[in-house]
């Protein structure tokens, strides 16, 4: 029985490390290799115990030992690297904001954080089991045509930390600008910044299905202009909001960031920098957006791409990527950073990897807590250094 049970773990173990280097195709699947990639400290365990516990039962439990063998080989990657991307991305972040950018954040604000970029604990849920705000969900913020826009908020339980104002983090969904809804997967992490002390507004905006560019970034901009008129309410700072986007967000949180007043600073998380893709297959989210082709409509193409609009004095951004990613690849982070090295703009690219499109959404994952790590220091150094 227990050969049975050992085997189960070492198959286990190997199907695991197999969806983790198999390529990212199969949509159905992709939500499984999401897991497997962030969380495959559990399959490099299955696969120890299946080896271990092989070698030592009688008679020797040969399959066990290749399966949970091909398992932990497959699995120990993100573990393997993660020394020296851990390395890089503290690099990145100095280079970008300056060597001493930790040291410019208040001591009140920095114990908060975790003391590593990755812990046991929180891989086995502590961030999701201890972080809370006050959920409001469905808030008015705009009426556009006959169409009430809403936006879910998630206020500190705590006093603010510094003064008697919070700043404020306005959330922006992906789903290829046709999908989507506020929280979702990520209203654990929305609880979580609400717990570092910034009061959330995770918004909705009309999808491409409903209308077209520009008016998802319209719709951002209402909300902005709905945080300021209403920070006394929320005990917000109007002079310390930052934008966080993912995917098709992120793009929108770029080009509000770029082209928006009033922004401290941007987290665009795996988004689209470049939108200027000719011979796009008809069904592409980008058509669906921009409602014609590139070569059909050249000048709203070029008013949505964030790179147009790169320039000295913008807020600093911070670029967070995974080496995996086939939805949005890592060349748009490339050509992104590329440009804010030519000017005086704050700037850092953290890229994992082992991570795909939509890595963080699992907040224990071994992608999310590392880039966790250096984005709460980035919104702290943002928020509440002297300027």
């Amino acid at each position: 029985m227990i050969q049975v049970v050992l085997t189960i773990y070492g198959a286990l173990a190997a199907v695991a490390g197999f969806l983790m280097a198999l390529p990212d195709r199969i949509e159905a699947l992709r939500p499984v290799q999401i897991g497997v990639n962030e969380l495959s400290l559990f399959s490099m365990l299955l696969g120890v115990v299946a080896m271990v516990g092989g070698f030592v039962s009688r008679p020797v439990a040969w399959l066990a030992i290749l399966l949970g063998g091909a398992g932990t080989a497959l699995s120990i990657r993100p573990f393997l690297v993660y020394p020296v991307v851990a390395h890089d991305m503290k690099s990145a972040m100095k280079a970008g904001l300056g060597k001493d950018y930790e040291a410019q954040i208040p001591e009140a604000v920095l114990s908060r954080f975790p003391y590593s970029s990755w812990t046991l604990e929180n891989s086995l849920g502590k961030r999701e089991r201890t972080a809370h705000g006050k959920l409001t969900k469905r808030v008015p913020y705009a009426e556009v045509n006959g169409r009430q826009l809403a936006l879910d908020t998630y206020q500190p339980t705590a006093e603010p930390i510094l003064g008697n104002q919070y700043p404020a983090l306005i959330v922006i969904h992906g789903g290829g600008w046709r999908n989507g809804e506020p929280g979702g997967w990520f209203t654990p992490h929305n609880h979580y910044f609400a717990s570092q002390g910034y009061v959330v507004f995770d918004i909705e905006y009309r999808l491409s299905g409903e209308a077209k560019w520009p008016a998802q970034f319209e719709d951002v901009e209402r909300a902005i202009q709905w945080v300021k008129d209403h920070a006394d309410e929320y005990r917000v700072d109007p002079a310390r909001i930052a934008l966080l986007g993912r995917s098709a967000g992120a793009h929108l949180a770029l080009m509000a960031g770029y082209c928006v007043e009033g922004i401290r600073a941007i987290v665009s998380l795996y988004g689209p920098a470049e939108m200027r893709w000719p011979g796009l297959e008809a069904g592409s989210a980008i058509i669906d957006l921009m409602g014609g082709t590139f070569e059909q409509l050249p000048e709203a193409y070029e008013q949505a791409t964030p790179l147009n609009f790169v320039r000295d004095n913008l807020p600093p951004t911070l670029i967070i990527e995974g080496g995996l990613d086939t939805i949005v690849p890592y060349h748009h982070g490339d050509r992104l950073s590329g440009l804010l090295a030519f000017t005086n703009t704050p700037f850092a690219l953290l890229r994992v990897p082992w991570s795909r499109h939509g890595f963080d959404a699992l907040l224990a994952g071994t992608g999310a807590q590392l880039v966790y790590y250096h984005l709460d220091r980035f919104l702290a150094w943002n928020f509440y250094r002297e300027m």
